[in-house]
């Protein structure tokens, strides 16, 4: 595994399975984190909270579940999650982190798995009961110098109200102008092992995000300042209302190996594209989202992106997919001297680009509209050959 220094005790590969018989002991843990507890005689005041409730000693609830299908992505009880919103979620973390912040496993990083399902409510010791699973928890190992630590964020759909402050589980409340409730806490004691500080974003009635950060053993300074880590916690993608539509040209020419794309190629063929962009000539027209929004397809393997372009008295969707086939896909159109085929097609709604180079390289770019297309057909052409959106550079 990447990295020298020791790490919190995790496999951040382990897929959950309900295949088998579990039994699960769940400490609760109420308010935003786990209630530090205190010798003091009463709470004391904690900045942005209106009230605080006295720590308490934490219940422990046990539950059984019996094994059956893996639900995965498409879970009927989690509708506001997909493979598409995890891969959304997962560019949001990445794009959040700084920029001199090093990913040490870009591979495998951050990614959100299905949401944890257990099928049922748990009943504590005192016979309250608590909603168990309902979130997707994504971990990532960064560095920043010689400072390391593991920074996961962990999502879940809210509809409650915001939990009251508890002395010692937080450090201040802040309320932003959105109504999002912030909840914030700085470790203490730095140079003890793992030490941790987490933010806790509440969109009322929408969503939770958890978003930590742990250090690694021998690592005693701040990796991300606090308002970094907010930043993670805030992506709006997070909101579980948030829409992640369809990529309706992904996988249509995918013929790649199952381990995908890696996410570094992903974030240099996104940088091309908005370079592209701004060099198109586009005055008057507008992205919903940077052109350079490729992600994964929903079966991991290829690359594809779908804005909204809007002009005067226009609107398209703007779709494009990068691929990587094992040879050259045939067809009419223009044959350059290296060998590239660029072809054009144009119809009722419908024009699109394709340049297939020798080595199975593919792009297509297309725009779908029902009324018409703020871009013409030479300034997909441009989008299609621009320099450096390849997978694999020739």
């Amino acid at each position: 595994m990447p990295g020298t220094g020791k790490q919190p005790p995790k496999d951040r590969r382990q897929r959950w399975t309900w295949r088998d018989t579990a039994f699960v002991a769940v400490v609760v843990l109420l308010g935003a984190g786990a209630a530090r507890l205190t010798q003091d005689a009463g709470p004391h005041p904690i900045p942005g909270c209106e009230s605080v409730q006295a720590a308490h000693e934490p219940e422990m609830i046990s539950i059984a579940t019996i094994g059956g299908d893996e639900p995965g992505y498409n879970d009927p009880d989690y509708p506001w999650f997909s493979k598409s919103k995890a891969i959304a979620m997962r560019e949001a973390v990445i794009e959040a982190l700084p920029v001199d912040a090093r990913r040490e496993d870009p591979g495998f990083d951050f990614v959100f798995p299905p949401v944890r399902n257990f099928g049922e409510v748990g009943v504590t010791e005192t016979g309250k009961e608590l909603p168990l699973g309902g979130s997707t928890t994504a971990h990532g190992d960064i560095a920043r110098g010689d400072a390391r630590a593991t920074i996961s964020v962990d999502v879940r759909e809210w509809s409650g109200a915001i939990p009251p402050c508890v002395e010692g589980s937080i450090d201040r409340r802040e309320v932003s102008a959105d109504g999002t409730v912030l909840d914030i806490y700085e470790t203490k004691d730095a140079a003890s092992p793992y030490a941790q500080d987490f933010v806790v974003a509440y969109v009322p009635g929408v969503s939770r995000v958890f978003a930590s950060v742990t250090r690694f053993e021998g690592t005693s300074t701040q990796i991300l300042s606090t308002d970094e880590l907010v930043d993670v916690a805030r992506a709006p993608v997070f909101a579980v209302t948030e829409d992640v539509r369809a990529m309706t040209l992904c996988g249509s020419l995918t013929v790649m190996e199952e381990d995908g794309v890696d996410w570094d190629v992903v974030s240099r063929l996104n940088a091309v594209l908005d370079q592209r962009w701004q060099s198109l000539g586009t005055s008057g027209v507008r992205l919903d989202r940077p052109l350079g929004s490729l992600s994964a397809d929903g079966t991991g393997h290829g690359l594809c992106g779908d804005v909204v372009v809007t002009g005067p008295g226009a609107v398209a969707n703007l779709q494009i997919a990068v691929t990587q086939n094992e040879f050259r896909m045939s067809g009419s159109g223009t044959i350059f001297p290296d060998g590239t085929l660029i072809s054009r097609t144009e119809g009722s709604g419908t024009s699109s680009v394709t340049v297939a180079r020798p080595s199975g390289e593919t792009v297509v770019v297309r725009t779908v509209t029902r009324t018409t297309s703020p871009l013409v057909i030479e300034q997909l052409e441009l989008i299609a050959r621009s320099p450096g959106l390849e997978i694999v550079p020739s």
